[in-house]
Order: structure tokens, then C-alpha cells, then sequence
């Protein structure tokens, strides 16, 4: 009968050590989301915005390439015409809209 007692006395006091444990478990973890919160309502830290002015560099279109690229231009249309440049003139240049060209097919 008394290792019947000293039983019941071990288990009832291996569940309350369990209990307590487990109650002591689910108070942490109840007030993890305070600690969690505590980091996150750190007041962040204003950016100073600078505004700082980037001088872009003008670029003057200069007209002389262009006059090169005409020239150029006449010359491979003389060239291809068999004719001088002379008889040729060339009123305007546009580029075309295709994709390819006939010279990047070759």
C-alpha cells in the first residue's frame, strides 16, 4: 500500500511539474509578440533627403557629322549608280522603320 501512495505522489507531482512547465511555456510565448513588437516600434530614423542637382552635360549636335554622313551617303548612291556625285542630290535623310536591314541580312 505505501508504494502505492509513494505512486501516486511521484505521478501527481511529475504532472505538476509539467503543468507548470507548460504554463510557464505559454506565458513566453504569450509575450513574445511584445518583445516582437518592442524591436519593430523603434521610431525609424527620418532620411535626409538630399536633393542634389546632376548637371547633365549639354551635347551640341554638330552639323558637320551630319554633312559627313550625307556626304557618305551620295557617295555610295553614286557608287551604286555608277554616276558621279555631282548629279545626285540629296534633298533629305529618314531613317526606315524595319527591324533589319538589307545590310545586316548579309
Amino acid at each position: 500500500m505505501d508504494t502505492l501512495i509513494n505512486a501516486l505522489g511521484v505521478t501527481a507531482v511529475g504532472m505538476g511539474i509539467v503543468f507548470a512547465m507548460l504554463i510557464i511555456i505559454s506565458v513566453i510565448i504569450a509575450n513574445l509578440r511584445h518583445v516582437n513588437n518592442l524591436f519593430a516600434k523603434q521610431p525609424k530614423k527620418q532620411e535626409v533627403v538630399k536633393e542634389t542637382k546632376v548637371e547633365t552635360p549639354v551635347v551640341k549636335e554638330e552639323s558637320v557629322d551630319d554633312l559627313e554622313l550625307v556626304a557618305v551617303i551620295t557617295s555610295a548612291i553614286a557608287a551604286s549608280l555608277n554616276t558621279t556625285s555631282d548629279q545626285l542630290q540629296v534633298k533629305s535623310i529618314r531613317r526606315v522603320k524595319t527591324k533589319k536591314t538589307k545590310w545586316q541580312y548579309q
